[in-house]
This record gives structure tokens, sequence and C-alpha cells, in this order.
């Protein structure tokens, strides 16, 4: 039977794991900054997870995020080949819930399984499905064409923004799975805050303050995108867009100034992550450029503790 051990038992093999997964999932050189930062948080202890053991043999790794009131995260899971049975996967996420009750979301790729059969054990446990794509902008994207619509300005993001920006991300994110993904606080504006806070604060790299852009019509911020440099390149890390402005085109516009300013400084590798099923968004970025180059990512939640709205 898989049990749990602390990644401080092994951690070579932990590292070693982790880079195995990472080779399974279709990272690439593009990745190599985010490898070596997991690879630091696992040697440091900073990682939440653990070694997957069967008897005393290391056979996987398992990673997750403790830190949302809707229950663990489970944002990993892999078992090296001879292992990869749906049985050695559920007796892994059995162990994790044993430990740390019941997991909110599951990273939903078991190598080596029939994804049939990932299906009937998830939904056998009450969850229902999603899945996330990294998008990498093409070289031979199309021109940026669209300009925002009347009345509408765009300029760069600046501090004194930051509480509208918190207001439009509550209102732009209620009700969708993004905003479960990074939950931490029941409230959507306080949630809003502290996840603008992370993101200025570099959580996910540096802001790049010339390519962060907001749109203003009068005198309110309807739209924004914004941009931080992770280790692998430049990363639009947000694109939000007032409910009540949506349909416009200003997700078009201030996306495209925002990736215009990237490749003016020089960004060669743009990327940005879509939730699937997610159409609007999914079509805006096509339509700008981006292709899908790692992805989809299944997973699955739980509906009584994430309630979403179909996207329309």
């Amino acid at each position: 039977m898989i049990r749990l051990a602390p990644i401080s038992q092994d951690v070579e093999a932990a590292v070693a794991l982790a880079r195995r997964a990472a080779e399974a999932y279709g990272y690439d050189e593009h990745h190599e900054g985010h490898l070596e930062r997991l690879e630091a948080a696992l040697r440091s202890g900073e990682a939440p997870g653990a070694l997957l053991l069967d008897g005393d043999r290391s056979v996987g790794l398992a990673l997750w995020d403790e830190g949302s009131p809707l229950g663990v995260s489970v944002e990993a899971i892999y078992l090296v080949p001879e292992r990869q049975t749906l049985d050695a996967y559920e007796e892994s996420l059995d162990a994790i819930e044993r430990e740390h009750g019941e997991s909110a979301f599951v990273e939903g790729r078991w190598d080596g399984v029939d994804p049939a059969g990932t299906e009937r054990a998830m939904r056998a446990r009450g969850r229902r499905p999603f899945a996330r794509s990294e998008m990498r902008l093409s070289v031979d994207h199309p021109p940026a064409a669209a300009t925002p619509p009347e009345g509408v300005r765009l300029r760069i993001a600046t501090d004194a923004d930051r509480t509208a920006l918190v207001d439009l991300h509550a209102r732009a994110y209620r009700g969708r799975l993004d905003r479960y993904l990074f939950y931490r606080d029941p409230d959507d504006r306080k949630d809003a805050e502290r996840l603008l806070a992370d993101l200025y604060g570099g959580r996910w790299g540096p802001p790049i303050v010339d390519a962060s852009v907001v749109a203003e019509e009068a005198g309110s911020v309807v739209g924004a995108c914004l941009a931080v440099r992770p280790p692998y390149g430049a990363l639009i890390a947000d694109v939000m867009v007032d409910p009540a402005a949506q349909g416009r085109g200003i997700g078009r516009a201030v996306l495209e100034a925002s990736v215009t300013a990237l490749e003016r400084a020089g960004e060669k590798n743009i990327v940005l992550t879509v939730t699937e099923g997610n159409s609007s968004a999914a079509g805006l970025y096509e339509r700008v450029g981006f292709v899908r180059t790692v992805g989809p990512s299944g997973g699955w939640y739980t509906p009584s503790k994430a309630p979403v709205v179909e996207d329309g």
C-alpha cells in the first residue's frame, strides 16, 4: 500500500522524481527556471508535499497547497512507470486525504492510466473536471490591430490604481473557477486584495511595470492586463474586464497593449494560462496570437466547495 513520507527523508529522490514528472508533463527548456525554483523549494523544505513509498522504496512524489480554506489542493501526483496503476494513484490520494482532509482540487493527469478510468474514479468521489493550458505567443502572431472603444483610454497601471484593481478583480472573477484556484478568503474583495498583493509582491516574478496596462472609462478602471517576469520569460498574469463592460473589445485592447510593450522591450517568450471551458478568454488569446504549448492539464474540483458559474 502506498504511504506518505517526508520529503526530507530523501530529498535527492524527491528532486529526481520532480524532474521525471516535468519531463512526462512536457516541460522544456523554457521552464528550466521554474524547475530550479521547485528543486530549491524541495531542498529547503518549503514545498508542501511528500514522497510516496511502497514499502521502503520511493515510488512517487505528491505536491499540494494547504493554504485554501476549501481544503488541500493536490497539485501533482507522480508515480514511477512500474507503479502507474489506477489503484496506486487512488491509494496515493487516499493517503493524502487521510492526513490532510478532503481535497478541494486534484491535478488530473495520472500517467500510465487510461483517462476514462481516472474519470470514473474521480466522478465516483463526487468530483467534476476542469483543465488549464499554458499558451505562448506565436512568433508569427498577427499584428496588433484592436483599439479600445470610444471613450476608453489605455495607460500604464500605477500604484494609485491598486484599490481599483482589487475591486475590478473581485467583480471579474466572482463565480469563476479561477477565483477558487488561488482561494484564501471567502470575502471576494479581501481575497482579491491578497492576490494582488502577491502579484505585486513578486510571488510569480517581479512586476513588469511598463507592460501592465489599465483601461479607464469615465474615471473608472474597467479593464486591466498585468504582466510579471518569472525566470522563463514574461507572464501575462491577469487579464480582467468589468462584467458590465465586456463584449466591447476592452480585453483585447489591454492584452495587445501589454504584448506590444513586452515585444518592444525585447521579450521573446511571452506566456499565459487559460482555464479550458472559459471560451471567451481562450478565444481572445487565440485571436491575439497565443497557441497552446503545455496542456491541457486536467484536474478535478469539488462543486460543493467551488460553485462555478458556467461560461456563457
